[in-house]
Order: C-alpha cells, then structure tokens, then sequence
C-alpha cells in the first residue's frame, strides 16, 4: 500500500483516517432555527449519544444571497433570522470542547470565512454548492485546519479540481465526502445513494493524502450501517429536535432521541467489519472461549499398544479441547506406532505414539511436470 493511501491526521483530539474509528458527525446545520438555546440543546445531543463532531451552517445573509429568489421568497431575511453573533459561536464551540466534541461551521460565504479566522475554528467544512467556488475554495485553504467537502451535483472532474485548488493553497487534511441524494425512505433514495462513490474518491485521490466519506442525507437510520462497510473516514447526518420545529431538513434528518441508538449502531456495525484478518478470538480480558465447534484427534477404537495406526483408528470428534491434536496432524499420527494400549474415545497426544512417518511431500499439480522441466532444460542454450 501506498504509504499516503493509511494516511491518519487529527481532527482537534480525535486521529481519523485509516484504521481509526469513524468520525461520527452530527450535522446540525439549519435545524435550529434561530434558536440559540435549541443549538446547545443538539450540540449536548450530539455528545451524549457519542458523536465526534457537530456541524453548523454559517452565513452572512448580504455575504450569501445578493438579490430575492425569483419565487419570491425573501432568503436574505431567512439568513438573517439564522444568524449568530461571534460571541454565541465561542459560546457553542466551547461547549462542544467541555463535553468532547468538535463544534465547527460550514462557511457560505467569504465574509463567513474571515469569521472562522477570528475565532480560531479546529475544522472546516464546504457546502456542495462551494466545490466549483474558486475564490471561497482558496479562503477555506488558508485557514490551515482539517476540511471535510460535500459533493451533491458536482462531477469526479469538479472535486478534483476543488481538491487541488485545497492543496495549491495550503490545505493539508482534506476529507472528500460522498453525499446521498436529499432525499426520504423511499426506493429513489436508495437508487440514487451510489455509495460506491467512497470507493472512487479513496482511489482517486488517497494517494495525495486525502480521507473520503460520506454524507448520509437520506431518512433512513439504517443506511448508515451500510456506509460504515465502506471503511468511511468520517460520516455526517443531519440532526433535528422535532421535524415541527424544522422547515429545513425535516425528510432527511433523524431525531436527537433517536440519535444516542444509531450511533451505537454504527460503532457495532463498524466493529464487525473487523480487520479482515481470520483469527481465533480471544476476549478483551485475554481468556480464549470454549471451542464446541471444533474437534481433536480421538481413537475410533481401541488401539493395542505396538499397533501400527491406520487411518480407520482414529477420527476428528468434538468438542475441540485446547491440548488434543488437531484433526490436520492425523497424517503424522497414520503409520505410527502406540506406546500403550489406548481405549476407544481417547483424546489423543503426541506422546501415545513413536516412529511417526514423514507424510510425502505434495508436489503442486502439473500434468507431465517432468516431461515439461525436461523440455525446458534440453532446449536451454547459452
């Protein structure tokens, strides 16, 4: 492997990256509202049911919108009413550090990053809407803290010409996440997920040092069990208190009372994935569990002492007792000879036996291999 493709780097305490737990990440975003105290009400949340981080959008409303939407509908006034004041910001980000969670902001706007500057943010993260964002792109960069970037709607040839503007300006931990559609429960949501992405981005640009993950944006609590099988660097879900009080992202946000169960889920889910690696299990506390699906070498029969052993002698049984043979070592036991006399259903050991037989060496199956190396060897000229 190439050394840049394990990468791990930290996310203010937290080591995230290959081999390292996923960064769970509780996306708060718009959901509350306005409301400063519904904002601690999730950031606390979001620590107690075992979340790493806790995301929030931040916006300058003139800095962010420069004219009403065609509808009608008065965004610049909806951004202003979302708006928290430098001191409020300090206010949850401490928080999050007294209770262990990494409280930062999803810039939307130039005048947002110069923000994040002044209050001395431990990460950063980019909307998808700001992937082709050349001038913002380069902004975020300089700020020199770890990036996490969303991809809704944007092409493979976007993200990687966002990662290089990242990198070219001094953005050094880059995390690229995968987002499934905004969407509900419903099959399209599933459809549309691609979680094969992950996939893409880790072979596309872990060789550069950049993590992948994703943004699991669906209704679902499950799916992002499935995420967890992508060996993901960090997954971000969006939160809510109560779908009523969100006009935001109610279809693709979980509830905080439901949240403390999924991520669980998740860490149990993350670690049954294992290492890929089969072994014999051992417990945490260093003692090995009972074997009652494996067997061990046992007479078959009583076998008089002097008896050259046959192979209708002996036999594999359970349970497999630590100290027996194991069933493999009956090709040694075969043409021995017993020291004793040895009574039907023995567990055997090496010590009831002598003389044991060198079994043959199994040469890998060639059809004419002789005839072959010999044609070899008479057509080799120097």
């Amino acid at each position: 492997m190439f050394p840049q493709l394990s990468r791990t780097f930290k996310i203010g305490n937290r080591e995230v990256g290959w081999g390292c737990p996923v960064f769970m990440t509780a996306e708060i975003g718009a959901a509350h509202c306005g409301r400063f105290d519904d904002l601690l009400r999730m950031i606390r949340a979001a620590a107690e049911a075992g979340c790493d981080g806790a995301d929030i959008f931040m916006a300058d409303p003139n800095g962010f919108y420069y004219r009403a939407m065609s509808n009608g509908h008065d965004y610049i006034k909806d951004w202003t009413d979302l708006f928290f004041t430098d001191e409020q910001w300090k206010e949850a980000i401490a928080l999050g550090e007294e209770l262990g969670i990494v409280v930062y902001p999803t810039p939307l706007d130039r005048i947002s990053v110069e923000r994040c500057a002044k209050l001395g943010i431990k990460m950063c993260n980019i909307n998808s809407d700001d992937v082709n964002n050349y001038l913002l792109l380069q902004d975020i960069a300089k700020l020199g803290v770890p990036v996490s970037m969303h991809d809704i709607d944007q092409t493979l040839a976007e993200v990687e010409s966002a990662v290089k503007t990242l990198r070219d300006n001094g953005a050094h931990d880059i995390i690229v996440l995968h987002s499934t559609l905004e969407s509900g429960n419903d099959r399209f949501a599933y459809e549309t997920a691609n979680l094969e992405v992950i996939n893409t981005y880790r072979q596309a640009f872990g060789g550069l040092g950049v993590l992948a993950g994703c943004v699991e944006h669906t209704k679902s609590d499950f799916l992002i069990n499935t995420v967890a099988a992508f060996h993901p660097a960090l997954i971000s879900k969006h939160i809510q208190i109560d779908p009523r009080t969100n006009p935001n992202d109610p279809k693709i946000s979980i509830n905080i009372d439901r949240l403390g169960q999924m991520v669980h889920e998740l860490r149990m889910s993350e670690m049954a994935l294992g290492t890929g690696m089969n072994q014999r299990v051992i417990k945490s506390d260093g003692t090995i569990p009972a074997r009652t699906r494996n067997k061990v070498l046992v007479s078959d029969r009583f076998i008089p002492k002097g008896k050259i052993v046959e192979a209708a002698d002996i036999v594999g049984k359970r349970p497999g007792d630590y100290g027996g043979l194991h069933p493999s070592t009956a090709r040694f036991v075969i043409g021995s000879r017993a020291l004793e006399d040895i009574p039907e259903n023995t567990k055997l050991s090496l010590s009831m036996f002598t003389d044991y037989q060198d079994p043959e060496y199994k040469f890998p199956e060639s059809e004419n291999h002789i005839e072959i190396i010999k044609n070899k060897a008479d057509n080799y000229t120097v």
